[in-house]
């Protein structure tokens, strides 16, 4: 992928995930990493709340999900699920060994998302 497209491939995910509501946002999420992710990214403790996100409950970090959804949409268009899961479930070197997943649950966004963001991109442009 030269470098204009995957750009373009940044821009599109970002675009995405900021333009669609935030149930479906959810959904596009449980469908590439599964319930249990999506509950750990949203730091709740049971798929349920996840379930909830989906109908009527508003979840309480909708921007990091967001976030989410722009990461493994950018993955997903160089991957199949099965590799976005393992990127999100895996130590990272490009990200000093931490655990994505975990980043997105335990640090701040405004921490997490420039060295997150860097790891994704370089992924999707191998």
């Amino acid at each position: 992928m030269n470098a204009p497209d995957a750009v373009r491939s940044d821009v599109n995910a970002h675009n995405h995930a900021m333009e669609v509501p935030i149930a479906q946002v959810v959904q596009e999420l449980v469908d590439l990493l599964g319930a249990t992710v999506v509950a750990n990214i949203g730091n709740v403790q049971e798929t349920r709340a996840v379930q909830e996100w989906l109908t009527d409950r508003r979840p309480q970090r909708p921007h990091v999900l967001r976030f989410a959804l722009q990461l493994a949409t950018m993955i997903a268009g160089v991957s199949d699920r099965e590799m976005v899961t393992a990127w999100f479930h895996g130590c990272n070197p490009a990200l000093d060994d931490r655990i994505p997943m975990y980043m997105l649950r335990d640090g701040e966004l405004d921490e997490v998302q420039g060295p997150l963001l860097s790891a994704a991109r370089s992924f999707a442009a191998r």
